[in-house]
């Protein structure tokens, strides 16, 4: 099986192959008439996905009972002819599990390494392909193949030797004069006008014994499935979506074992680059230990190294970077020290670059592996600034492919952000840490304004759109709002607030009411430009209201979406929240506002019954909101 990259640039499946995979429904069992059927058309948005239907023959010609009578298995494939007494042949079909398998210990050991179950060999054995093997020793030995699996037995065909999964070849590109002029261009501007450079990918792959093991169908080892999936869905997929332009984008890879080795140091990111990882994944060795410390603060070096080059730019005015640990378990340096090196050469990068950081911790392995550290190393970057985010792709090769994808689509939208941001004014990010979550009320610093507080609503219906509007507690005197956000979007940060009235016994104030949420601007503007900021927020706000009141209404109306049997109401309406702005006049007597909204928990979706009917109903609410429009 064999993927090429003007194959990938077509959009099929990453992992396609000839024959369905083990795991799949592999078919119906056999019946009288097991004749290949018409190929199958099947419409989708995206390209002709290859349909696999069943033939008993395997394409050979050769009888289903020729291949398996030593299992017991007879099958006759005349559909139309009978016996001399008029009746039709009788068929012995056991079931896959009556099938025969006798262990050896050598087996089980390859069969617990390669996470091929017993099950599976004997799916092998009654819908594979049967061919002779070599000969050991004086015996015969038999091969079956299956999907991507190979099962070789002794000469009985019941007694098991060894098996294993075939690999999925993924073809080098054709490199072209215009890629090796491109590259040598790339290389020169890397070296000479790094602030040219649009992102930068610093990735730790992990290269532990353990990532030897050969448990990811479709690849020969773990090893083998990174290297190949950062190719196919990481490098390839940017490419392909960046098409004939001519960006700069850098890619550094460290490999991870008992130290941290560099394997690409700030290369550009092209065929040339593709072509080289798919070399090393077959030329990798995983080795030793997994020691987290020295491979972070390597790729701090390398990202410390780049900043140094930009000394004399804002932050604005530097590319982004993204940081991605892959690791298949927990870190193997467990010294006293070695967390916090760990955490806190991660949040140094985080406090200095900010939103321009992206830490992606990426887990493969079985459930249950341990990657609490992986998390933990996320959490402390979205903590300090950066962006976060941690997926754990088991053993599956479609969860591994989509996750370089979705870093892969990321990064392409932060270049396209990049680079049409770089004609508007120069922006200073803030200054702040972040707390864990709202309720995290312990020792946090608190802002209180009471001078000439008021609370304004935008309706962009009248004239003037900004109407002054009551408290939402008649006693409310003023406001108060932590120093530190608890969330933070592409623009705004988000801040706990609540109004406060003065006590009715002794002097100071208390809050009022329920909770609410303060939005403020991640850049540092003076008010003229906050005002502004508030006035395109609300009205898009309003705009978003006004078309999920019609939505709501269309959706009532819907025939698709009548209550079944089990439900009892309908999907739950689109609501936008209604936000309000807080004026009031700082120590200085300058006048500044506050975006604020309701403060809004999701106890009333946590529920699995609710959850379940938002996944029935969303593909039909899509269908409609088109149709409606």
């Amino acid at each position: 099986m064999a993927i090429s990259p003007s194959a990938h640039q077509k959009r099929p499946l990453p992992f396609e192959s000839s024959l369905p995979l083990l795991g799949e429904e592999a078919a119906s069992r056999p019946t009288k008439s097991a004749k290949l059927q018409a190929t199958k058309k099947v419409s989708f948005n995206h390209g002709e996905p290859k349909v696999h239907l069943f033939d008993p023959d395997n394409g050979h010609g050769i009888s289903y009972a020729s291949r398996i009578e030593d299992n017991c298995i007879v099958i006759d494939d005349d559909d139309d002819e009978s016996d001399s007494d008029g009746n039709h042949p009788q068929q012995q079909v056991p079931l896959t599990e009556e099938l025969t398998v006798l262990s050896t210990v050598h087996g089980r050991q390859r069969r617990e390494l390669r996470d091929i179950t017993k099950h599976d060999l004997r799916t092998v054995m009654k819908y594979g392909t049967k061919s002779k093997g070599n000969f050991v020793n004086g015996d015969q030995r038999w091969k079956f193949e299956f999907g991507n699996t190979v099962y070789i037995t002794d000469n009985t065909c019941k007694k098991e030797i060894t098996c294993y999964k075939k690999a999925i070849d993924i073809q080098p590109a054709q490199i072209t004069e215009q890629m090796w002029s491109n590259h040598h261009k790339a290389v020169r501007i890397l070296k000479n006008d790094p602030q040219l450079c649009t992102t930068h990918s610093v990735i730790i792959i992990d290269q532990s014994g353990s990532m030897n093991k050969c448990d990811v169908n479709g690849f020969r080892s773990r090893s083998d499935a990174a290297f190949g999936t950062l190719a196919l869905d990481y490098i390839a997929e940017q490419l392909y979506q960046q098409g004939d332009e001519f960006f700069v984008d850098a890619v550094t890879i460290i490999e991870m074992n008992c130290t941290g080795s560099l394997f690409v140091h700030k290369e550009p990111m092209d065929w040339i680059l593709f072509n080289k990882v798919l070399h090393r994944q077959r030329t990798a060795k995983p080795r030793s230990h997994g020691n987290y410390v020295n491979s972070i603060e390597y790729a701090e070096n390398v990202i410390n190294d780049d900043l140094q080059c930009f000394s004399n730019f804002d932050l604005d005015d530097i590319g982004a970077y993204m940081l991605v640990l892959l690791s298949d378990g927990s870190p193997s340096d467990q010294k006293p020290g070695d967390q916090m090196r760990r955490r806190d050469a991660i949040c140094r990068l985080s406090q200095r670059l900010k939103s321009k950081l992206t830490v992606y911790g990426m887990g493969i392995g079985a459930m249950g592996s341990d990657f609490e550290q992986l998390k933990y190393l996320v959490d402390a970057a979205t903590e300090h600034g950066a962006e976060g985010q941690f997926n754990h792709a088991g053993l599956s090769p479609a969860e591994l492919s989509t996750t370089f994808h979705t870093m892969a689509t990321t990064m392409t939208t932060t270049r396209t952000e990049l680079l049409s941001n770089k004609t508007k004014r120069t922006k200073t990010e803030k200054r702040y840490t972040m707390r864990k979550s709202y309720n995290d009320v312990d020792l946090v610093p608190l802002r209180r304004e009471t001078k000439n507080v008021s609370r304004w609503r935008y309706d962009n219906r009248t004239q003037p759109p900004w109407k002054k509007v009551e408290f939402l507690n008649s006693d409310a005197r003023g406001f108060e709002v932590a120093q530190d956000p608890f969330g933070k979007g592409a623009e705004r940060l988000a801040y706990m607030f609540y109004e406060i009235k003065k006590k009715q016994t002794g002097s100071g104030y208390e809050k009022v009411g329920k909770s609410l949420v303060a939005k403020n601007s991640i850049y540092n503007e003076d008010e003229r430009s906050k005002e502004k900021f508030h006035t395109d927020f609300c009205r898009s706000q309003q705009k978003a209201w006004e078309l999920a009141l019609q939505f709501n209404r269309a959706v009532a109306k819907a025939p698709l979406l009548k209550p079944a049997k089990d439900e009892v109401s309908l999907p739950p309406p689109i609501e936008f929240l209604q936000c309000n702005v807080y004026d009031y006049e700082d120590h200085w007597g300058a006048k500044c506002g506050l975006l604020v909204e309701s403060f809004c928990t999701v106890d009333s979706l946590s529920s699995a019954a609710t959850m379940d009917m938002f996944s029935k109903t969303t593909d039909q609410l899509l269908l409609y909101s088109k149709l409606e429009r």
